[in-house]
C-alpha cells in the first residue's frame, strides 16, 4: 500500500543568538507553539527547525511570532515537505 506522509518542515533564519541559552529560550518557544513538532534550534547556525511527520499547526507568520516572542529577530520562514532536522541543511534553505 502507498502511504503518503504529509510531512513539513519549518525553517526560521534568527538573528542574535548568540549562545546556548538563547537557543534553549527559542526551542522552549517552539516547543509550546508547535507540541507535535520535533524542534531542533541552532544558534551557531541562526536557525530554528521544526519538523512534523504530519503538516504543521502553525503558518509561518505563527511561527514567525512564536520566535519573534524570545525577543530574537526572524528574517524569514522556509516550509518544505520534508523532514529535516540537520541544522547545517536546514541553514542552506534560508540562504
Amino acid at each position: 500500500s502507498n502511504i503518503v506522509y504529509a510531512a513539513e518542515t519549518m525553517v526560521g533564519q534568527v538573528n542574535g543568538m548568540m549562545c546556548i541559552k538563547c537557543q534553549k529560550m527559542v526551542t522552549e518557544a517552539l516547543q509550546k507553539a508547535c507540541p507535535d513538532a520535533t524542534v531542533k534550534v541552532s544558534w551557531p547556525e541562526g536557525v530554528a527547525v521544526s519538523s512534523f511527520e504530519d503538516k504543521s499547526n502553525l503558518t509561518d507568520d505563527d511561527y514567525k511570532e512564536a520566535i519573534a516572542g524570545t525577543g530574537f529577530e526572524v528574517i524569514k520562514v522556509v516550509s518544505v515537505e520534508k523532514i529535516i532536522t540537520d541544522a547545517g541543511e536546514a541553514r542552506k534553505l534560508v540562504d
